[in-house]
């Protein structure tokens, strides 16, 4: 944890912004440039302080009005209510990111579109349901400050690990129904993949607007109505993986990938060369899901089995939500490749 975040942080107890911190244990971390030039250090009046690359490894924050404890372990805040559990298992622990990747930027593109990297210069960035930390580091890359926030314990160890290097990147464990931050806090709010997982969806997206500025915006991406063959398969297969271990989940996840690397995967990259057939299959649904790295390909299997989808939302759906909650600028669309998903964005009045 770096100093800096303290001042976004809150009680999610009590909702209290006066949080005291003590330290146990800290070490200094390198730092990258990001894509801004000149360097990181001189962007915009962004200077950072003389903590910005100093991480709190071990110590703990105590809420002054409340009296809760949150302990700092391994340079991250575990900040879920005692009334929460940590999220699932989320498959992570053992996905490593190279930021170096084209197919990364491409697909952080595609998620926040219509937003441009332009867009991220100095603002203070929410990733609500962060993963392995991807989103994060982009957002950083592209001058923002980001508070990337997660409740799978494994999750945000990937992340803090992943993002490592980037100083303006701050990895929370939380709950974003009672989210360790404070309201109105953020510039851009994005929340991908997350949504239609919660036994609240609606509630969920609602709980996004309140930790967003007026004039601020909020980004969200969800899972489609589904049917089919997949529809039948997907729920068959998390019947399965309900009773399974993790270590079980994970060998099944595998086999899963392999079979695609095999069957789906390989056939594939050599068909999106071929004149005219490779023009129809770019836009099919798995065009993205080939391109990525063998681990990440696991971690997205593990995470569809084990994370249960108990909404999917129309893009009339998610228009509605928007306005309902008084929203302006909205914009809904449909992922270029995928038929069952939808973006939404909007800006607090």
């Amino acid at each position: 944890m770096k100093y800096r975040l303290l001042q976004w942080l809150a009680c999610p107890a009590c909702g209290g912004e006066e949080l005291i911190l003590h330290t146990t244990r800290t070490r200094t971390l390198p730092t990258y440039t990001g894509h801004w030039e000149p360097p990181e250090q001189d962007q915009r009046g962004l200077a950072l302080d003389e903590h910005a690359l100093t991480d709190i490894v071990e110590g703990s924050l105590t809420c002054g009005e409340c009296g809760a404890v949150y302990p700092i372990l391994d340079g991250i805040p575990r900040m879920m209510p005692d009334d929460r559990p940590a999220g699932p298992s989320s498959g992570h622990r053992w996905t490593t990111f190279d930021g170096t990747e084209p197919e990364y930027e491409e697909n952080f593109h595609d998620m926040v579109h219509p937003l441009q990297p332009r867009d991220f210069l100095g603002r203070l960035v929410l990733d609500a349901g962060c993963g392995f930390g991807r989103h994060a580091f982009y957002a950083a890359r592209y001058g923002a400050e980001v508070v990337a926030l997660d409740n799978a314990p494994d999750a945000v160890a990937s992340a803090a690990k992943n993002c490592e290097g980037l100083s303006r990147v701050h990895v929370v464990q939380g709950d974003l129904t009672r989210p360790p931050v404070k309201a109105a806090a953020f510039d851009l709010v994005y929340c991908f993949g997350v949504i239609h997982h919660m036994s609240d969806p609606y509630g969920g997206f609602r709980a996004l607007g309140q930790l967003v500025k007026p004039t601020g915006r909020v980004q969200v991406w969800v899972y489609g109505p589904r049917a089919g063959t997949a529809a039948i398969a997907s729920g068959a297969l998390r019947g399965v993986a309900s009773t399974m271990d993790d270590d079980a989940l994970f060998r099944l996840s595998r086999g899963i990938a392999i079979g695609l690397r095999a069957f789906s995967h390989t056939p594939y990259r050599v068909m999106r060369h071929v004149p005219v057939v490779g023009g129809v299959v770019s836009h099919l649904p798995t065009h993205d899901h080939h391109k990525w790295p063998f681990d990440v390909v696991i971690a997205d299997i593990y995470d569809r089995l084990r994370v249960p989808v108990t909404a999917t939302i129309t893009g009339e759906e998610l228009e509605r939500w928007f306005a309902d909650e008084g929203y302006a600028d909205i914009r809904v669309t449909r992922r270029v490749r995928n038929n069952e998903s939808f973006r939404g964005t909007g800006v607090r009045r």
